[in-house]
Formats: C-alpha cells, structure tokens, sequence
C-alpha cells in the first residue's frame, strides 16, 4: 500500500491511525452509505464500544482532521467513504485502512466528476484494494457493478441481495406502508431472522442486508441484531425519513436527487397509495450529472409519466425539460407543476396539500429542498410523530 503523500496533516492522521489498535468499517457506495452507517451504529453500539465518524467527514480531508482528535478505546470505528473527487476512495481507504469494506451499489451518483460509471466502479474499488490483511468486504450481488468487483477480488466476501445466490438475501418483503417493512433474512448455514423495521423502501432493505452481513460476521447475537434494528433505528433527516403529522404523512428524501434515489422514493410513495386521499411528488433538479444532465432529467419524466402519482411538484433550472418529458408520456391529463425557486413551491404546496395527502419530498444538493419539509411540517404537525 502507498504511503499518503500530501501535506503534514495527512501524514500524521496516518501516524495516529496506525497507533490505534482497533478495526475500521469502510462504507462506499452511490447510494446508502449513511444509511447503513447508522444501522451499524444502532446494532454495534449494543454489543460494544462503537465510535462513529461525523456525519459530514466522508473525504480524506474531513477523515484526517478527526483522527487527530480520536481518542479513548473502542471495539470499532464506522466511516463513510464519499467520492466527490477522483481519488477520495483510494486516500480516505489508505487512510483508515478498514479490516471490512462495504460497498452498498454503485450507480450515476458523481457521474459530472468521473465522467462515466465504470471510472466511478474503478474508484469504489479501491475500498477493496485497501483492506488490512485478513480482512473482508460485504457487497450487493444484485448491482451489476458491485458484482463484478466481488467476482473479481480475493478477498473474502459476503454477498448481500435478493437472490438466494447471496450470503444475506430478503424474501418475503411485505410493504406496510406508513407502518415501515416486514421481511426475511436468510442467511447461509444460520437460521432466518424475520423484522419489521420503520424503513419504507426497497433500498433500505438493501441497506439493512448490508448492516446485517457485518454484524453477523462481527458475531453479533441475533437478537442484538433484530432489536437495535426494530428499535433503536432511525432513518436519517433528509434520507427517506418519515414524519406522520396531523392528517398527513411527509416523507423527507432531500438530502440528495439521483436517478436511484428517485426511483427508491417513488416506490416509497406507492406504498401509501391504500391509505392516502393522493400521492404527491415533490422533485429537485438531479445533482452532478455532468453532460448527461439533460439526458437524465428526460428520462426520470418518462419514468414519472408511468408512475400514478397525482401531482408533481418541479423546481429548479431542469423543471422544464422535465415536465415536457412527462407531458409528452402521459395518457391523461396530470398536475405538473413548475417552479424555477424553492420559495415558490413552498407558496404552492401550503395552499395546495390537504389532509390526508402523502407527500414525498426529493431533494438534490443544489437546491435547498429541506425548506420544504421544514415550511409543511410547521404548517401540520398539530400532533407530531416520527417513525
């Protein structure tokens, strides 16, 4: 492995890691990384001593800066590992040196910084390049990807996914709406373990196999596992939380738009269908999509006009281009409807939303969408309830 070169801080964040005699969980990946970190941090914590990196120290700048501070003794050490430049992965893992790396998927996430998928799959990889020696990584079967890194790596490796191909797999998926998911795990050569976890997506099923994949392998009794994460987790601000108000359920995505966050979101609003007098979309501009920008943005109004969603909410420079894309793929008329500014969504949904309504709130990082949770949740919650 390759000594971190770059100015004195860096140099002695690798000195002080290396004095530290505990093991490190790296976590990469487009989309889940925080997710699964707070997971880990709700089973890990129960069964040991767990210190967890600050929310935003994802780059190998931020990690550096809190290693010089790290003190005191623990059992591990959870990480988030960002790819907002071209080599974070490689520095931040050189840094850290993780004993397990997890990679949740890989997708368009960065895509304006890399260029193209397969360089951010080049980037990802080096979570793995990096592991310490006997050390093994938890990765998602079902992403293209993420699959192909597995099949290439020799390290030890436990897949995660929907397919009874992987070490860690979900059946039985049962969508309960506002009252979170039920599910089965299966594991290879262990008993099944069957949650119900206040997560309302696909994706954070995904994210709780991962969780589940180093707990277990940490030795992590079952019944820690099951109740830390029935419990004790919360989905976090901005990442598919939900907030149940008074005659109304508003579910906050706005930390970030990418094309597979959206798609996650919006089966997430489905879900609600049963219980809900409408559905509501309410959507940012795609963030860090480069040159494909417009491509995407096209392609996610297709992807909206097939979607039985009762009123879409736009706003940002691509609303447009968007709605046009949706417009064009609709069979029946539809509320779409455009706001170049955040203010003046705000000004519309207050005077629009009703009791009864769900509303999804899909946000991305250009764009301060989370004024939008903030303005409807002081607007409802009469009663407030987080789940």
């Amino acid at each position: 492995m390759t000594a971190i070169t770059t100015h004195p801080p860096f140099n002695q964040a690798v000195e002080r890691r290396r004095k530290l005699d505990f093991p490190f969980i790296g976590i990469t990946g487009s989309n889940g990384k925080t997710t699964v970190k707070r997971m880990l941090r709700s089973i890990l914590s129960r069964h040991g001593r767990v210190y967890d990196f600050a929310y935003d120290s994802d780059t190998a700048e931020k990690i550096a800066q809190e290693l010089l501070t790290l003190r005191g003794s623990w059992d591990w050490a959870l990480v988030k590992i960002g790819a907002s430049a071209a080599d974070e992965v490689k520095r931040s893992t050189e840094l850290i040196r993780p004993k397990i790396g997890v990679i949740t998927n890989i997708g368009e996430a960065h895509l304006a910084v890399h260029g193209t998928i397969e360089k951010i799959m080049h980037n990802k990889a080096q979570l793995l390049k990096g592991l310490e020696p006997g050390g093994w990584a938890v990765l998602n079967r079902d992403n293209e990807y993420v699959k192909a890194l597995g099949e290439g790596n020799l390290t030890a490796t436990r897949f995660f996914g929907l397919s009874e191909l992987a070490d860690y797999f979900a059946a039985n998926i049962t969508p309960l709406g506002p009252e979170g998911t039920a599910f089965t795990v299966h594991r290879k050569n262990n008993v099944s373990l069957r949650l119900h976890m206040p997560i309302y997506s696909l994706g954070d099923v995904y994210n709780a196999l991962a969780a589940i994949a180093v707990a277990d392998g940490l030795g992590v009794p079952d019944e820690i596992i099951a109740d830390s994460l029935e419990h004790d987790f919360l989905l976090p601000e901005g990442r598919g939380r939900l907030y149940r108000m008074h005659d109304l359920m508003l579910f906050d995505d706005t930390y970030d738009a990418t094309p597979q966050s959206l798609i996650k979101s919006t089966v997430c609003l489905m879900q609600c269908k049963e219980v809900a007098r409408r559905l509501i979309l309410v959507l940012g501009d795609m963030t860090e999509l480069g040159v494909q920008t417009d491509y995407y943005q096209k392609m996610i109004g297709h992807y909206l006009a097939g979607m039985p969603i009762d009123l879409v909410v736009l706003c940002g420079r691509h609303a447009h281009s968007t709605a046009e894309a949706m417009r064009s793929g609709r069979q029946q008329a539809a509320a779409i409807m455009e706001f170049p500014l955040v203010s003046q969504a705000i000004e519309y949904l207050l005077n629009e939303i009703r009791p009864g309504d769900a509303v999804m709130v899909e946000g991305g990082a250009d764009q301060d969408l989370s004024a939008v949770v903030r303005a409807l949740r002081r607007a409802f919650e009469k009663a407030p309830q987080t789940v």
